[in-house]
């Protein structure tokens, strides 16, 4: 079953997480989210935005099935195989934007700021709240300090507090906020002068 779905629009590739109801990422989805990454390089698109289906969550996190032993293993290399992937898009020169509403959690918010670029709506919510499960957020640990701060990705991890998207951008885990009245146009305007 494909979990990450491909659409081509012009010069702009749309790779859009499709697991009901908050897309929470699986190992399996995390692969297939990879290659089509990688499968993207060879077709070298201007833009590649990856969003969610559904109103409810751009991602609420990783299953917490995959966080069990004997399957952390297993996690860790799908997500390095991931964080890889955006590494190699970066050599090639092909930017990314994170398109995110609803609930932004976790490996969620993880994806995102793995992202050049995060647009989000204004009532979206951002967080890391592995600490409530007695887990740890690698990606945030390692990406987040130079991208937030130290400070501020201590508070996140340590607190699993929830923030909205204004702080968000406060912080640097989004560049943009768009109401939601025109949030689908305005996102489209904004998409299509990035991939210009």
């Amino acid at each position: 079953m494909s979990f990450v779905h491909v659409r081509r629009q012009n010069n702009i590739l749309w790779l859009i997480l499709d697991r009901p109801p908050l897309n929470i990422l699986s190992i399996e989805m995390l692969d297939q989210l990879t290659a089509a990454m990688r499968d993207a390089m060879k077709n070298t698109p201007r833009l590649i935005v990856i969003t969610g289906a559904g109103e409810r969550a751009f991602c609420a996190g990783v299953d917490i099935k995959d966080h069990l032993d004997g399957r952390e293993v297993e996690l860790l290399r799908a997500v390095h195989a991931n964080c890889a992937a955006f590494e190699e898009l970066r050599a090639q020169h092909i930017p990314t934007v994170a398109l995110v509403k609803g609930h932004v959690l976790g490996g969620g918010c993880e994806l995102a700021a793995l992202c050049d670029t995060v647009i989000a709506h204004e009532d979206a919510t951002f967080g890391l709240p592995e600490i409530n499960l007695a887990v740890f957020p690698p990606v945030a640990a390692v990406y987040f300090p130079a991208l937030i701060g130290y400070n501020a990705t201590m508070r996140l991890m340590l607190t699993g507090e929830t923030i909205n998207a204004k702080e968000a951008m406060r912080l640097g885990l989004a560049h943009q906020v768009l109401s939601s009245q025109q949030f689908l146009s305005d996102a489209q305007e904004l998409i299509t002068v990035l991939a210009t």
